[in-house]
């Protein structure tokens, strides 16, 4: 399973107080120190979702346990739903729990109809969970985890985030966040597009490959 992180931050930039609370380490000073940690930990979780292959995921216990898994080892709130309201999401703190109830019954209903394909499934579903915005940080992350494990399970193709090795990471993300926005005002074409978009080989591996 990839990690694939289409964030890229400055690993210089020093931690301010308010990113540091609830964080299990007291020396760190800059946002490359926790980056290495959190990848350490994301790594550690993404072995233990690899090897839950039976039991019930679609359900609220799954997710939390999901994220606790992945930055667990780095922060203390981890698996726990945020308190806060934040402006990224339409839903107040106290919303967050019967939200994501609701959101994985739609799903069940969404696997039986036959009017539904399995991108525009995958594509609802990242989008609503990305909408929610269960924790305190790390959703994006744990939600484009969850969504590969998801098509994995459904025996579907599974999302290439950094699919095109013709454009950069900053180009990707800028694509990955205005196919959300578009999907916010329920146009989900560009989303659907980007995730069942695969990765395209470079001349130089097509080359490689011929010779």
């Amino acid at each position: 399973m990839r990690t694939d992180n289409l964030i890229t931050r400055d690993g210089s930039t020093p931690l301010d107080p308010d990113q540091i609370k609830g964080i299990r380490f007291s020396h760190l000073t800059n946002m490359g120190e926790l980056d290495e940690l959190e990848d350490l930990n994301i790594q550690k979780g993404i072995e233990w979702l690899q090897h839950q292959k039976n039991g019930d995921y679609l359900r609220t216990e799954f997710l939390c346990r999901l994220h606790e898994k992945l930055f667990g080892d780095v922060w203390k709130w981890a698996g726990k739903f945020r308190t806060v309201e934040v402006n990224i999401s339409k839903y107040r703190a106290y919303d967050v729990g019967p939200q994501l109830l609701n959101f994985f019954e739609d799903i069940k209903l969404w696997l039986k109809s036959p009017n539904m394909r399995s991108e525009e499934i995958s594509a609802e579903m990242h989008h609503r969970l990305v909408c929610i915005h269960p924790f305190p940080n790390g959703n994006e992350r744990t939600t484009r985890i969850y969504t590969e494990y998801f098509q994995r399970r459904q025996n579907w193709p599974v999302t290439n985030w950094k699919a095109s090795l013709s454009t950069t990471p900053q180009e990707r993300r800028k694509s990955y966040i205005k196919a959300l926005q578009l999907a916010d005002k329920g146009d989900f074409r560009m989303l659907i597009e980007f995730m069942s978009e695969k990765k395209r080989a470079s001349k130089e591996a097509l080359l490689r490959k011929i010779i």
